[in-house]
């Protein structure tokens, strides 16, 4: 047997897998970064399934060879439309993952892919010459392809072996001796993908907000925040440097690294450059209770308090919690019946692991806003960030739950925590900020998401409105104010900054401060 056709099998099989495969391979290893449990078993399951591929690839390739070396049979038109669709829907999967928000959508991509399969047929049916052409350019290109698993397989082995889980949560024993019951707090809630225009401007009827409406009513609004980026990873670790990055990575360790725009290079990030360090040093305590990135192994040097969640709902019933054998045989097996279930197993998985998400950082949020001991406090919450998760008609987690859903259950979180707030003691003397990293990501959630809803579609109206949500409420405000010249949500560390300086105690220390800026 030729050592090209197991190239050319490889990449057959790289075609095949790279949905699943791609985020494992790109340098930045975010995926490891995101997630609370190892990846090991996940990397791992890949490893052998991607090996299991190419075995398949090549008996495929192997007989199709020695039945038909002309190329003349339908096995082979069969084997360009499938490799043709699967380009092309692997160049839109990567292309709209940079470009989102005016990448074309899933429609025009099925349509190409109609066009690709019924230029393969016309071709194997009238220009025979051209189509046999056509095979050998392909297996060319499998063959292209196909060299990169001599880098694919050991990246993926070596993730499977280095990958180590990072520390989920701790609380340092002694916190400040000079905190007491009149010592001022900042609390900052941070709702993940709150959309300034669906939440005060554009409410969709019959969408009830009442917390969020009554905060606004005594509080500093700013309707037009610029936001520093579009990825949560990138915009929150901007937002506690105060500098703008225009790209993050981590190791495999999970360490992260940082693209400031100002330099144009790679820099480690260093949690002593961060407004958690000048909290501390101005003698506040800090805590952390977040979603999504690794604030306990981030910032572990600069917080007296942390937990944070993150489970990654892998694809085909993939667990990182899973042996890798299982896992195999959970990928094969949902991979089978795929075409049969449609999407329904992957919304399944996606909803339940973020359900599961937001359980179990609530706790932790509530207990946070409501230690007083803990004068500095960053909340960051997984809703309404996509997928549903909740039915706000019954009032109860729905796998089936759209972006208003997710609204409404922000809205109850929220008061959530201020009664955790009032209950701690803090509200009398607590300046509480409440922000999003981003607003509704229309183009992204509607081009990869096919669980998008004409409800989602009428109240966007299929536009992204950029705007995050910032407001600021000073103990004893009881009239509110909105700030409508722009604000560069990139001066959120120096906007606290000022209040941990004790600079700002009152709107009109705020209105003076913004005009200085």
């Amino acid at each position: 047997m030729k050592v090209s056709l197991f190239f050319e099998s490889a990449g057959v099989a790289i075609l095949a897998l790279l949905p699943f495969l791609w985020e494992f391979l790109l340098p930045d290893h975010l995926v490891i970064y995101h997630n609370l449990q190892p990846v090991s078993t996940i990397t791992g399951s890949l490893a052998i399934i991607l090996l299991l591929a190419i075995v398949f690839a090549l008996i495929l390739l192997f007989f199709l060879d020695r039945f038909d070396p002309g190329y003349n049979s339908l096995g082979w038109a069969a084997v360009l439309i499938w490799a043709f669709a699967r380009s092309t829907g692997n160049l839109f999967f990567l292309l709209s993952y940079y470009d989102v928000e005016t990448f074309p959508g899933r429609h025009v991509k099925t349509l190409l892919q109609y066009g690709i399969a019924a230029i393969v047929l016309f071709l194997w049916w009238r220009l025979r010459g051209k189509f046999q052409s056509a095979v050998r350019a392909s297996r060319v290109l499998f063959f292209s392809i196909g060299c990169c698993v001599v880098w694919m397989l050991p990246q993926l082995v070596a993730i499977t072996v280095h990958c180590a889980a990072p520390v989920q949560s701790f609380s340092r024993p002694k916190l400040k001796d000079s905190v007491n019951s009149s010592s001022a707090r900042i609390v900052w809630v941070l709702f993940d993908e709150l959309s300034y225009a669906q939440v005060f401007e554009h409410p969709q009827p019959g969408l009830s907000l009442p917390n969020f409406e009554q905060f606004k009513k005594k509080s500093v609004s700013f309707a037009n925040v610029q936001p520093a980026g579009y990825f949560t990873d990138i915009i929150v670790p901007s937002l506690f440097l105060g500098r703008r990055l225009d790209k993050v990575r981590s190791s495999i360790q999970g360490d992260l690294f940082i693209y400031p725009r100002e330099t144009q290079k790679w820099e480690p990030f260093r949690p002593d450059e961060t407004v958690f360090h000048d909290a501390q040093h101005l003698g506040w305590s800090t805590g952390v209770a977040g979603w999504y990135n690794p604030y306990c192994h981030i910032l572990a040097s600069v917080l007296d308090f942390c937990f944070w969640e993150s489970i990654n709902p892998f694809f085909h019933g993939m667990s990182d919690r899973a042996p890798m054998l299982v896992n195999v045989r959970d990928f094969l097996v949902e991979l089978s019946f795929s075409r049969i279930k449609g999407n329904s197993a992957s919304v399944h998985f996606a909803s339940n692991a973020h359900a599961q998400e937001y359980e179990n950082i609530l706790p932790a949020a509530e207990a946070l806003a409501g230690n007083d001991a803990i004068r500095f406090a960053f909340i960051h919450l997984p809703v309404p960030h996509p997928p549903g998760i909740y039915n706000r008609a019954t009032h109860t987690y729905s796998e089936h739950g759209t972006y208003l859903d997710n609204l409404v259950l922000a809205d109850q979180t929220f008061c959530a925590l201020l009664q955790a707030l009032k209950h701690g003691g803090g509200d009398s003397h607590t300046i509480l900020i409440v922000s999003s990293d981003h607003s509704w990501r229309v183009g992204m959630w509607k081009m990869n998401n096919t669980t998008w809803t004409k409800e989602e579609e009428r109240a966007s109206g299929g536009k992204f409105d950029p705007r995050p949500v910032l407001m600021v409420h000073f103990p004893d405000e009881t009239t509110g104010e909105t700030i409508a010249q722009p604000f560069a949500e990139i001066k959120t560390r120096q906007l606290i900054d000022a209040m941990l300086q004790g600079q700002l105690h009152s709107p009109q220390d705020l209105d003076r401060w913004l005009a200085t800026k």
